[in-house]
């Protein structure tokens, strides 16, 4: 044992220090902000898939240089129902709504501008024109929880060769739509 200056008590100098007790409720908080930061985390990525992958199946189709919005979604009117080409591509195949299809467009209009308004103001505009748009024209005797709303607007390169549509349209969420879900008056 040896001793330390002074003549006080002795300390072995192998000794650990002494535990510092935990407060359990402090691990406890630590913990569920962990699953609450993770779990916001992975709803980020799953928000992140699913805007890019709309974004990708709605992306301009270019088939011919000199009309590179031809056979595009953007030509599509409301009241048409459409299936989409393979691996959801923006072209689009008008089908009666009888036969099961992917989607069916309920609204569609165009926006006044020659500038390009940039992706966050044109998708704002996107989504309040289509809500606007979406009552007017479903059936209200739908349930639509099995439906979402999407909407389609050009990108810098569909805005530079003269797109300015924006068109929306109603999906069912658990698979093809079979019927319309126009209202009988609309």
């Amino acid at each position: 044992m040896s001793q330390s200056p002074g003549g006080g008590a002795g300390t072995r100098s192998s000794d650990p220090p002494a535990p510092v007790p935990r407060d359990p409720s402090a691990v406890q908080q630590g913990r569920g902000l962990g699953l609450v930061l993770a779990a916001l985390a992975g709803a980020l990525v799953v928000a992140a898939v699913v805007v890019t992958a709309v974004l990708v199946s709605h992306r301009q189709h270019h088939t011919q240089a000199t009309q590179p919005l031809h056979g595009t979604v953007f030509q599509l009117r409301p009241g048409q129902c459409i299936d989409f080409g393979p691996n959801g591509t923006a072209v689009a195949h008008v089908i009666p709504c009888a036969q099961p299809h992917n989607a069916e467009i309920y609204g569609a209009f165009t926006v006044a501008s020659s500038r390009w308004p940039g992706t966050a103001a044109l998708g704002e505009q996107a989504r309040r024109g289509c809500q606007s748009r979406l009552s007017g024209y479903l059936n209200p005797q739908l349930d639509p929880s099995g439906m979402a709303e999407f909407y389609v607007y050009p990108n810098s390169g569909a805005w530079a060769a003269g797109g300015r549509s924006i068109i929306c349209e109603i999906r069912g969420t658990h698979g093809k739509l079979t019927g319309s879900v126009r209202a009988s008056g609309g």
